[in-house]
């Protein structure tokens, strides 16, 4: 959605006129912004991982390098006559195609800071809208909230998890719940730093739009999580076998071997036995918590990660319901 908007407030600012001139204009806007971004986030993702191989490299130092890398992509855009933002995005994607470990750095880093921009970006939304609502009209803005809320958001969500492996509800969930609300406003914000005529007006009514979504859904996150809590106790939902989004996609690696009792047993007298998961799902743990002695138990979904911080060369062995 960011270079979709990005284009179009591009396109709205140009005062181009002739054909050759508009060519131009699109050539650099789509073309060399982002390819020059592409450049500077690669060759300093690239740079990164080569240093680090050989000198070590703290992840607080890494997070910060990823933040210069974009903002450097956004001034050479900038400096060649292309859109910065749009350089930014693919010095960004560079970033994470190149550099996976750079872009985890960068990601564990912008956590804590994204929630703390983002309560103060609440604070200063709140002020400026509190001088624009008054141009909003009303009648036209609550009806456009409840078709948002309750139709086009669902809908559009539910047609990208129609091949997601879960269960009805956490896809109702999602689709009721859907992406922040504070993304939509700082696109509009955007909009509205690039001068776009009627901008404001347009910052306002989605600001109305977003009020009407942290009402409507912040009063029902408490009453939908214990409901969905109550039938993950109750029995064993899909996306719990699940460990990973692309599990969750249809992206399982191969089949997993099967082994009787009497091999596991045979395994656990041997010099070096496997570890033995509990991996069972809510509902039937609690139904009956009896374990296999020396078992471990781990919830299905958080298996992905208890496996990072176990040796690679040890062999598990998992049972389930």
């Amino acid at each position: 959605m960011l270079p979709v908007v990005l284009v179009l407030i591009a396109v709205a600012r140009s005062e181009v006129v002739g054909s050759g001139e508009r060519v131009t204009f699109l050539a650099k806007l789509l073309i060399v912004g982002p390819v020059v971004g592409f450049a500077i986030g690669g060759f300093g993702a690239w740079l990164m991982s080569q240093v680090d191989a050989r000198l070590g490299v703290r992840q607080e130092h890494q997070a910060l390098y990823g933040i210069g890398l974009v903002l450097a992509a956004y001034a050479s855009a900038t400096a060649v006559g292309g859109d910065g933002f749009l350089g930014a995005f693919a010095g960004g994607f560079a970033v994470v195609a190149l550099n996976q470990q750079l872009c985890d750095c960068f990601l564990d880093f912008g956590e804590t800071i994204a929630e703390m921009a983002m309560l103060l970006s609440f604070v200063l939304f709140g002020v400026v809208l509190s001088g624009l609502l008054g141009d909003v009209s009303w009648a036209t803005a609550v009806p456009l909230a409840a078709i948002v809320i309750f139709v086009i958001r669902p809908s559009v969500l539910s047609l990208l998890l129609v091949r997601v492996k879960a269960s009805w509800r956490a896809k109702a969930i999602i689709c009721w719940f859907g992406p922040r609300g504070l993304n939509s406003l700082l696109l509009a914000l955007l909009v509205v730093v690039a001068g776009v005529d009627g901008s404001e007006l347009m910052l306002a009514t989605i600001g109305v739009v977003v009020i009407a979504s942290l009402i409507v859904h912040s009063s029902t996150v408490s009453p939908v999580s214990a409901w969905y809590q109550r039938k993950a106790l109750s029995e064993t939902l899909e996306e719990e076998r699940e460990g990973t989004v692309a599990d969750l996609f249809g992206g399982r690696e191969g089949a997993t071997g099967l082994i009787g009792v009497d091999d596991l047993n045979d395994r656990m007298g041997s010099p070096n036995p496997p570890i033995v998961l509990d991996v069972r799902s809510r509902a039937h743990y609690e139904a009956d918590d009896q374990q296999i002695p020396g078992s471990v138990r781990v919830l299905p979904d958080q298996v992905t990660d208890w496996a990072a911080t176990q040796a690679p060369d040890r062999s598990v062995v998992a049972y389930c319901d």
